[in-house]
Order: C-alpha cells, then sequence, then structure tokens
C-alpha cells in the first residue's frame, strides 16, 4: 500500500512556494519602478538643459570685461534682459580701454593717466636756465594723448644787474656794467679813490680798487689819511 503525504505538511510547502514567488515579483516590479524614476528624472534633467536659457522679461548685471575689473576705475556693470528665451545684449557696461591723459583710470588697473604726467602737477620749462626756467603745472591736451607742461616762454634779455639771469646762460649779473660805467670814484681820500663799479647783490656799487698801506716817499697818500708822503719810508729799491 502506497502511502499518501499528509495533507497538514503538503499545505505549508504548497504556501511557502506561493510566498516566494510573490516575494520575487514584488522584487522584480520594485526594480522596474526604481529604473522607471530614474529614467524620467534624466528625461526631465535633459528637457531643462535643453530648455530656454532664461525666462522673457528677466534682467540682470551683465560684464564683458577682463576678471577684476568691473566697479575699478571707469569699468561698471551693465544689464541683459531675457526675450523669448534669449539673453539680449549687455548694455550699458565700461570695459577697459586704452588709458588716456583725462585725470580717469580708463584701463582700470587701479591707476590714472599711465604713462603721463599727473594732471595740475608742478613744471618747469625743461632744458632752460635763469628767468627763462618758468614754472607752469601739467596739463592734458585736448584729445587726451599727451600732456604738456603750461609753464609760459620767456626769451633772454641783456643782462642788468638785478640779482638775476637775464641772459639765461646759467650766470647771475655777469657782464650787468658796461664798459663805459666800471670807472667810478669812492669819495675816499688817496689811493682809497680810485674804484671800479661792480654789481653787488643786485646792485652797482662802486668798490675802491686799492686798499689803505703803509706811507711810502711816492709822491701818494698810500695810507688814505689825506697827506701824501708824510713821515715816509722809502720806496723799496
Amino acid at each position: 500500500m502506497v502511502a499518501r503525504p499528509d495533507a497538514s505538511t503538503a499545505t505549508p510547502r504548497l504556501l511557502s512556494v506561493s510566498v516566494l514567488g510573490a516575494v520575487l515579483a514584488g522584487m522584480v516590479g520594485g526594480a522596474c519602478a526604481t529604473s522607471d524614476q530614474m529614467l524620467e528624472k534624466q528625461r526631465r534633467k535633459e528637457e531643462l538643459d535643453e530648455g530656454p536659457a532664461c525666462y522673457s522679461g528677466v534682467s540682470e548685471d551683465c560684464y564683458t570685461g577682463p576678471d577684476g575689473t568691473a566697479g575699478r576705475g571707469a569699468c561698471r556693470l551693465g544689464q541683459r534682459t531675457c526675450e523669448n528665451g534669449v539673453w539680449g545684449a549687455c548694455g550699458g557696461e565700461v570695459i577697459p580701454t586704452q588709458d588716456l591723459c583725462n585725470n580717469v583710470d580708463d584701463d582700470c588697473d587701479g591707476v590714472v593717466d599711465n604713462g603721463f604726467e599727473r594732471e595740475g602737477a608742478l613744471c618747469f620749462r625743461q632744458g632752460a636756465a635763469g628767468v627763462c626756467r618758468t614754472q607752469g603745472r601739467w596739463r592734458c591736451s585736448e584729445d587726451g594723448a599727451s600732456s604738456t607742461c603750461d609753464a609760459p616762454i620767456v626769451e633772454p634779455t641783456a643782462e642788468t644787474c638785478n640779482g638775476l639771469d637775464d641772459d639765461c646762460d646759467g650766470q647771475i649779473d655777469e657782464d650787468a656794467v658796461s664798459e663805459d660805467r666800471l670807472t667810478c670814484t669812492t669819495g675816499k681820500a688817496g689811493v682809497c679813490n680810485a674804484g671800479t663799479n661792480k654789481c653787488v647783490q643786485g646792485k652797482v656799487r662802486c668798490i675802491q680798487d686799492t686798499q689803505p698801506g703803509a706811507e711810502i716817499c711816492n709822491g701818494l697818500d698810500d695810507d688814505c689819511d689825506n697827506e701824501i708822503d708824510e713821515e715816509c719810508a722809502a720806496p723799496p729799491s
């Protein structure tokens, strides 16, 4: 007689197989669901990436100049506006340009008027001497291409006794007294009376040619006391 399986043991086996199948089906279904979600997420990302760059009517700051120059010197940010999903041109921006002599940092490097003298700084007529070396200030040309010294031009004149270098040769009051005015008298006695006109500290003065000395027998008042040859000594042989 063939023994049959007991009903109490056969049922659990069937249930175990059914539960296992359900679990496996759930795992496969869950994996599929997760994969679908990832694909959907990727699809949406691609739609965003390929979508419009901006939304119409939106505006923002813009700048096309080199990094670090915006807001320095003359450089300024601009504005751009979105139209039909596309950004418009950057309007109103100021980017670096070649520096001009205009008291502005045109190239936005933090230095005003590179390569030019500073506007308003003191200057002198170069290569000139004496009264011809006049003083002025550096000024920018109208086109900003150069800086020039506005010191007035003074032409050399004849030298006079005034404490100045009138003829601009680097010497003061040389030859200030003309030949016909050189000889003068000091008003003193004896040999101290003869003198020569010289320019001294900007004024013409008669300077005696001979200083008082010991009286010698020579027919002159050597000691300038208004007496001639008094108690004189014999002249040196």
